[in-house]
């Protein structure tokens, strides 16, 4: 539709194509595809689970869609799931995938799912569909999921059977359930850094790593909670060996010890990380280093999953509030650790965050003043927020703070500051301050201490109005 005039198109949208819809005078580019399968794909699960219980001798096989309540022993939250229900259908977009033990329910699932999909004017693509057994494997959205044969022996075996039921568990199982990245995946992903790293010939470290830590990150992120060790390893080797050319290539007549030292270095214990480095011996620093595939990883498991009568849309922000204060959701990793730190909730208005709100990371102690750009001196808070902090307490460039606004005050109480600001370590802001360079070297001496300014020889250092001024110790300050 163009200006209110409606155009016949002469085929449908490609899958994962982008869409263009014209309103009027506005212009919206998006993916339209998802949402097209999700409006025609409603209910799918649904229709199939009631033909099947309808057939004559099926509901055993398929078992009950009542919903019942789980209690994690754990967390002691409740969940609501069909506790009997016997087959599964996963379904993300236009993608699905159905799973029972038998295979005849297999094929009356894939013949009704057949004339379902004809009365909305859809087909099922004869290539992509296949009935596969778990012990075979398959691919859906990127991974590999396979049931492998359990290869526990030994004396490991023996000390599984004699620890906690999961790990009883473990050792009688016949088979193994693992989810992996798929082999095309990680040779796709390769070759686009290959490629990138290629038309970076000339580009400094900085540039490089700018241009591939997103790439690395949101492919790392996509990965990191199934079994993606082995292909994070491998991944990070060819990594390092594609960047080793890079820096040997900008230096063909230097050695190798050379080029080593001058991009790698050792970061938190691990070894030839590509890196940005300035200086030399004692002066050498690290500017800025590329984080690699294994510095994402997560353990297997360690995800909740979300409950069965949810949805992102229901209305229920608390309960999804509730995941993002633990660190679930669509928000980057350095977000999600100051989510779980501050328990979801901004410590300006202690609201919880929820799934629309924007966030920013604010430095507690202002960078311009000395303040690090660590985590010990960020926390989360509201876009708005922020916004109120820096208007009600603009920072003056250079100068001293000699007091806490509410707004850290606030910070301070929960916990949040930094170390140094929970020892009550401020700056000196008197004009009448002076610090002993001489005999009482150390010694900081105020108005309202009980120790007087020396009145030897000795060298005083100034601050405030006569900051910077070294003289002789003077009882009197007009003399300096």
């Amino acid at each position: 539709m163009e200006k209110s005039d409606y155009n016949q198109t002469n085929m449908g949208t490609p899958q994962g194509a982008e869409a263009k819809v014209f309103a009027r005078e506005n212009f919206c580019l998006c993916t339209i595809s998802p949402l097209l399968a999700n409006i025609a794909l409603d209910q799918m699960e649904t229709d199939l689970i009631e033909h099947l219980r309808s057939l004559k001798g099926w509901k055993t096989k398929i078992g009950t869609t009542t919903v019942g309540v789980d209690i994690n022993k754990k967390t002691k939250k409740s969940y609501k799931l069909r506790k009997n229900l016997k087959i599964d259908l996963v379904r993300y977009a236009d993608d699905f995938v159905i799973l029972h033990e038998d295979k005849e329910v297999i094929e009356e699932s894939r013949r009704f799912i057949g004339k379902w999909l004809e009365i909305r004017g859809l087909t099922l693509s004869e290539e992509k569909t296949k009935i596969v057994h778990s012990t075979e494997g398959f691919d859906f959205l990127g991974h590999h999921i396979r049931h492998y044969e359990n290869r526990i022996k030994g004396t490991y075996r023996l000390k599984l059977l004699n620890g906690t039921p999961t790990e009883q568990r473990r050792a009688k199982a016949t088979h193994v359930l693992r989810v992996e990245p798929t082999k095309e995946k990680i040779k796709l992903h390769y070759r686009e850094i290959s490629d990138t790293i290629w038309k970076l010939k000339a580009a400094t470290p900085n540039e490089v790593i700018k241009t591939l830590q997103p790439k690395i990150t949101g492919w790392a992120n996509y990965y990191k909670t199934v079994h993606s060790s082995e292909a994070f390893s491998k991944l990070d080797h060819f990594l390092w060996k594609r960047l080793y050319q890079w820096a040997c290539r900008r230096h063909p007549n230097k050695g190798k010890r050379w080029v080593a030292d001058k991009y790698f270095c050792t970061v938190n214990g691990r070894k030839w990380t590509f890196a940005e480095i300035v200086g030399k011996g004692k002066d050498r620093k690290i500017v800025k280093y590329l984080k690699g595939y294994s510095k994402h990883k997560e353990r297997t498991g360690s995800y909740a999953r979300v409950g069965y009568d949810r949805s992102y849309y229901d209305g229920d922000t608390a309960y999804w509030a509730e995941r993002l204060s633990k660190g679930y959701g669509n928000i980057t990793p350095y977000k999600a650790k100051m989510l779980k730190r501050q328990d979801g909730i901004c410590p300006v208005c202690k609201c919880r965050f929820g799934n629309e709100d924007l966030s920013e990371a604010h430095h507690i102690h202002p960078r311009h003043l000395g303040g690090e750009d660590t985590y010990t001196n960020l926390v989360l808070v509201h876009l708005h927020c922020h916004d109120k902090i820096h208007r009600e307490n603009p920072g003056i460039r250079g100068k001293k703070v000699d007091h806490i606004s509410k707004d850290l005050q606030g910070y301070w109480d929960n916990g949040m500051a930094p170390d140094y600001l929970r020892k009550e370590v401020f700056s000196p802001t008197s004009t009448d301050t002076v610090l002993s360079l001489g005999g009482g070297a150390g010694r900081i001496i105020t108005p309202a201490s009980d120790s007087k300014p020396p009145t030897d020889t000795s060298t005083v250092l100034r601050t405030g109005k006569d900051a910077g001024i070294i003289t002789p110790a003077s009882g009197n300050n007009k003399e300096t």
